[in-house]
């Protein structure tokens, strides 16, 4: 199970996920199936896939491809070609969802970019 939930939420591992996501870091402008907000930054972003990376104990190959112990600029991170970056994305909306609508009352609503206020995650 918390491998299942490793891979979604890592999809975006290396950019913001979410990356978790995602594109890559220097594509903050790529238009594909991305769930993270389109204005996220390049830092942001990165930032974030770290953050699952390392909350998950999965590397960026796990959701993008590319070679494990390779230099990210040569990965793929357009590629769609993993279906754990799909489960990925699924995770994150999801969480945001949460995040967002079914909060109780007098809870505030927070944004799924800012991992400090996430109260609801995947692997919580």
């Amino acid at each position: 199970m918390r491998k299942i939930a490793a891979a979604v939420l890592s999809a975006g591992l290396c950019t913001m996920g979410l990356s978790m996501a995602i594109a890559h870091p220097d594509a903050a402008e790529h238009e594909s199936k991305n769930v993270l907000p389109a204005d996220m930054d390049r830092g942001a972003r990165t930032e974030l896939m770290k953050h699952f990376a390392q909350s998950l104990g999965v590397r960026c190959s796990y959701c993008h491809v590319g070679e494990e112990g390779a230099p990210l600029s040569t990965y793929d991170f357009e590629s769609d070609a993993k279906p754990a970056k799909e489960r990925a994305r699924q995770m994150l909306l999801l969480t945001h969802k949460l995040n967002m609508d079914e909060k109780l009352p007098g809870e505030e609503r927070v944004s799924l970019t800012d991992m400090s206020e996430n109260r609801v995650t995947c692997y919580t």
